[in-house]
């Protein structure tokens, strides 16, 4: 059978499916140039990606943690060996990449959901996640986060297998939490307890098998036990500070009045409505309460497990001491998608408003979207320092915000034109002023030099040269 031949029969009763996937398509395609950043999450693998192709070094870690000192383990940085490696190092084929994924996830969403419940829950369900703008943006942002949503569908299907009486899907649920947790965002720790919770509520129960899923889970910290060992237990001793410097008490009541009002709510409400408003934030607390109203009155096992991870993210993140930003609830994200979907099916004339204003709302998000802060932009600029510089030595001082000064230099090296402390030429990247301005008080600074304002998008390049 050929690929056409596979194709063709896969999609011949999934045409609602097809259509999604064209619209996600499109959607993902659109503005793609001016949508990929490449700041610090994304030139983590960049980095990565050259030692393993030019020095042929293979990293055990990967991106360093707001906790200075814990570190990811490697697996995304490994994942996008594949686009570097066929783009020859440079970042391009990045986003194409991702959004490669990004379709594939649509399909698998689409079947583990129609295989747990039918098929209008799957379309509806699949709908959501291909054309919500905030999905689209975490797949546009390149960092390891975005990998959450699809190990949540890999737990979601274990499970249904796991209560299906198939003990092997404990083991490989375990293991995709513990790729998630160790590679992607330690807080899937959280999803990872909803999981083993929900498991205990099979009636048949093989203590081997939990245990055996425990060494699954436990096995994806290999790479950094190697790292600690080999680096006089540096990940150890940080774990260690950690802990002692986050035993300090709580208001537990006041940090759920805050995560309910101010970060998962919220954050629920902008996924589905691109809104934070009070309006759509109580839309979406209707949608999220039937949805759970559904679910306890099916007394489906499975269907109680969303409510179980729901509650158990939420409750982790009570006793959590470290800064929690609203994207740490897009572990949740899968159970809501399928609430919401539950109740969307059930009645027709809210599926309809739901439509309307979903698609309104997230269509006009993707038109309207618009950066200057992309890979685009900084390539152009890096570009042009090496036309300009027309093969001689050059330096670089960034005079940006911290935030927006990452990047230039992977792409030097990728770009294989490195800056050099006392080059001939000085480039001076800034960011407020007008180029008139910067060529004024740069002349001044440097009177004997040709002073110049070459580039001017977002960053605005001086360029000071010798006259001799």
């Amino acid at each position: 059978m050929t690929f056409v031949e596979f194709t063709s029969k896969f999609f011949q009763d999934k045409k609602p499916l097809l259509f999604i996937l064209l619209t996600a398509l499109i959607l993902r395609i659109y503005k793609i140039d001016q949508a990929f950043p490449f700041d610090f999450d994304q030139q983590i693998p960049a980095e990565a990606s050259y030692e393993f192709f030019v020095n042929h070094k293979i990293t055990l870690i990967g991106q360093e943690l707001s906790f200075k000192g814990f570190f990811l383990g490697p697996l995304h940085n490994w994942i996008q060996f594949v686009p570097y490696g066929i783009c020859s190092l440079k970042p391009d084929c990045v986003p194409f990449f991702y959004i490669l994924i990004g379709i594939l996830t649509i399909i698998v969403l689409y079947l583990v959901v129609k295989k747990i419940s039918d098929i209008k829950t799957a379309t509806i369900a699949s709908a959501i996640y291909a054309i919500s703008f905030s999905a689209i943006s975490f797949e546009r942002g390149v960092n390891s986060n975005y990998f959450l949503f699809l190990s949540s569908i890999g737990l979601l299907f274990c499970l249904y297998k796991y209560f299906q009486g198939n003990d092997k899907y404990l083991i490989f649920g375990a293991f995709i939490a513990g790729i998630a947790t160790v590679n992607f965002n330690p807080v899937f720790i959280f999803s990872t307890a909803a999981f083993l919770i929900a498991a205990f509520l099979r009636t048949k129960r093989r203590p081997l098998i939990f245990c055996i899923a425990a060494v699954a889970f436990l096995a994806n910290y290999t790479p950094l036990i190697l790292f600690n060992f080999r680096h006089e237990n540096i990940l150890w001793n940080n774990l260690l500070n950690f802990i002692s410097q986050n035993t300090a008490t709580t208001d537990y009541f006041s940090k759920f009045i805050f995560l309910f009002k101010n970060v998962s709510i919220p954050f629920y409400s902008y996924y589905l409505f691109q809104s934070g408003s009070l309006f759509f934030f109580f839309i979406s607390l209707i949608i999220i309460a039937f949805g759970i109203y559904l679910v306890v009155r099916s007394r489906n096992i499975l269907y109680l497990f969303l409510i179980i991870w729901i509650i158990v993210v939420f409750l982790g993140f009570i006793f959590y001491k470290g800064w929690i930003p609203n994207y740490y609830f897009q572990q949740t994200l899968l159970p809501i998608i399928i609430l919401a979907s539950l109740i969307l099916r059930k009645n027709f004339v809210i599926f309809l408003l739901f439509t309307f204003v979903f698609l309104f709302m997230n269509i006009q998000s993707a038109i309207n979207y618009n950066t200057v802060i992309n890979y685009k932009i900084k390539k152009d600029a890096v570009n042009f320092i090496i036309n300009d510089s027309k093969g001689e030595t050059f330096n670089v001082y960034y005079q940006l915000p911290l935030a927006h000064n990452t990047g230039y230099s992977s792409l030097f090296k990728l770009f294989e034109k490195l800056p050099q402390e006392g080059g001939k030429n000085l480039y001076i990247f800034e960011f407020k002023n007008s180029p008139d301005y910067l060529k004024y008080i740069y002349q001044k600074s440097f009177p004997k030099n040709k002073v110049k304002v070459g580039f001017n998008h977002f960053v605005k390049i001086v360029s000071v040269k010798n006259v001799n």
